[in-house]
């Protein structure tokens, strides 16, 4: 007795130092960030100054349009905003907590196989480098991750009212991406199906009850959204028929696999040598996610997850089963995603990767030497070929997977297991750092990634949009200044063809500001007549134009109509030639 509670009080100290680097990693600095992205900062910014502006995921304070993204992590931001006063930190610190409990959740998900594996496996998601870069930004991705472990948490009881419920879960991670969560959805059946004992009749019922809970609760908020009046409700952001349904099958479902437009570029490339690219362009095809410029996001410990599947099959086959399909089916998503696709969605591969790599270096330990050998060479391998793809073969960082190799010839020449304990010990320390560098030098905040490659100074070959952070030049203190003091009885204190140039306007001031061409500038908002209309009605007076977009209706209407601003009345930041913006007076002619 006094040996196991020995073990437990053991266990329970490595999972509290495990919690303890989670919240390091995810907390320190995070003043740091800012806003992140001022579209989701905007939106909250926006939903504290009403119920009606809440419920609708409004961008902007009028209800003009609504961000182009379901509601529920921005509910909670706002809360946490409403309690805690607005600030970046108060709306980046619900993600933070997400990525905290979500490592507990894996915790305790891996547990039965094994106190050791969970706590690996733990360990190895509080390091992983995308899902710390996640975890400190204010995108949706965390609660994603969180609504998804909770929902396989419940699968896994194996009991017919545990389908239901982990499905009506899946429905809440839908209002948090949509669907990017049901993605997870088979995962989810192959666990359940293994985890319990039913008959294939009442199987079925409870599947057929399952998805109806899916649907009710996925659909729920979407279709209260589309039934009220288009006069009633903000814009659907991001769709073209001004329908959330909408949205969901086209923007954030086929858009996701094929580029029907370019995708837009804050600068145009001074020279041809660079790469102005505003999403992950890796080719599309099954090796996709072995680039190591993604790889160098999550897949560190790839070799350890597919032996823990392969070893630990025959021992728990639901929970083997539950996290070799995640992986499989987000692996294959990503892999053939055509479109819109950035590597922080690579985030959603963590949990499983992390349990399955936990997994395996437990049963690994259990088969003694040769196994462990064979376990730790592949690894170190693997982390070899990041590091020498993103650092350089003759960097002195390739000597830590060098040093694991080594660690498994000894393993298995001395039939040891204490070379195997600093061999995986040496594994750890590249992705760590790797996790260091979202804080240190966290790069595009809107776009979150981790590469030591940055924080070293080094190109690491993504382009300057995806690893730098832009700041949108409508975030200049004198330029709000101007709009608050000139404004007179306008309803909105500034006009701009995309959210990205109205956003730090809503967060600077709390005041309206129209974004009549939706996120990007090509959602079909209003008509140009319509918005000389409101210009009329002296709803809109100043408009704010970018130089380096194309010529459209709305822009060349503003130059008919409008006066150049002087640029010396609002502008406090120093122009730059290539990202430069001109101020419209709409009231003077």
């Amino acid at each position: 007795m006094t040996d196991q509670a020995s073990r437990r009080r053991i266990e329970w100290a490595a999972f509290a130092a495990v919690l303890l680097v989670a919240a390091v990693l995810r907390l320190m600095r995070l003043d740091d960030n800012g806003v992140g992205t001022a579209y989701y900062a905007a939106g909250v910014r926006s939903m504290l100054q009403g119920a009606w502006l809440f419920f609708y995921n409004s961008f902007d304070p009028a209800g003009f349009i609504s961000l182009d993204k379901p509601p529920i992590a921005f509910w909670i931001q706002t809360i946490f905003a409403a309690v805690l006063g607005y600030s970046g930190w108060s709306i980046h610190l619900p993600q933070a907590l997400a990525g905290i409990a979500s490592v507990a959740l894996l915790h305790r998900l891996v547990r039965p196989l094994g106190a050791p594996a969970a706590i690996v496996a733990a360990l190895l998601l509080a390091i992983m480098p995308i899902a710390v870069a996640v975890d400190r930004s204010n995108n949706t991705d965390s609660w994603l991750i969180f609504f998804l472990l909770l929902a396989a948490r419940i699968a896994l009881r194996g009991r017919g009212l545990s389908l239901v419920v982990a499905m009506a879960v899946l429905g809440l991670a839908f209002n948090t991406k949509m669907l990017a969560a049901l993605v997870c959805g088979p995962a989810l059946l192959a666990g359940w199906l293994l985890a319990g004992t039913l008959g294939w009749g009442r199987r079925l019922a409870w599947m057929a009850a399952a998805a109806v809970a899916l649907a009710v609760v996925s659909l729920s908020w979407a279709a209260a959204f589309d039934l009220t009046p288009k006069a009633k409700r903000p814009y659907a952001g991001s769709s073209h028929d001004n329908s959330m349904l909408e949205l969901i099958v086209m923007h954030n479902g086929l858009e996701r696999f094929v580029r029907s437009t370019p995708a837009p570029m804050p600068a145009p490339a001074p020279a041809q040598t660079q790469r102005f690219v505003a999403y992950d362009a890796e080719p599309v095809g099954p090796l996709r996610l072995a680039a190591p410029s993604l790889a160098m996001q999550f897949a560190w410990t790839l070799p350890l997850a597919v032996l823990g599947a392969v070893f630990a099959w025959r021992r728990r086959r639901a929970q083997v089963a539950l996290w070799s399909v995640w992986t499989l089916t987000y692996g294959v998503v990503y892999s053939l995603a055509g479109g819109i696709f950035h590597a922080y969605y690579l985030s959603t591969l963590g949990p499983p990767l992390a349990a399955l790599a936990g997994i395996g270096c437990f049963e690994l330990w259990r088969r003694g030497s040769t196994h462990l050998a064979i376990g730790l060479g592949a690894a170190a391998l693997w982390q070899a070929y990041i590091t020498g793809a993103t650092l350089g073969w003759t960097s002195t960082w390739v000597g830590f997977p060098a040093v694991a190799l080594a660690a498994a010839v000894a393993a298995q020449w001395r039939a040891k297991r204490p070379p195997a304990v600093i061999g995986g010990i040496t594994l750890l320390v590249l992705p760590a750092l790797w996790s260091l560098s979202a804080v240190f030098a966290p790069g595009n905040l809107t776009l979150p990634s981790a590469s030591l490659p940055r924080w070293l100074g080094l190109d690491d070959g993504r382009g300057p949009i995806l690893s730098r952070n832009w700041t949108a030049l409508t975030d200049d203190p004198k330029l709000l200044a101007f709009l608050e003091k000139h404004r007179g009885n306008a309803r909105f204190l500034l006009a701009a063809p995309n959210a990205l140039l109205a956003a730090p306007v809503i967060i600077g001031t709390g005041q309206p500001a129209m974004a009549f061409g939706g996120f990007f500038g090509n959602d079909p908002v209003m008509s140009v007549d319509a918005f000389a209309r409101a210009v009329e009605r002296g709803e809109v007076r100043f408009v704010v134009l970018a130089t380096n977009r194309r010529t459209r209706d709305f822009e060349r209407w503003v130059r008919a109509h409008g006066t150049v601003v002087d640029p010396a009345q609002w502008r406090s930041l120093p122009p730059e030639p290539r990202r430069a913006i001109v101020l419209y007076d709409l009231g003077t002619k």
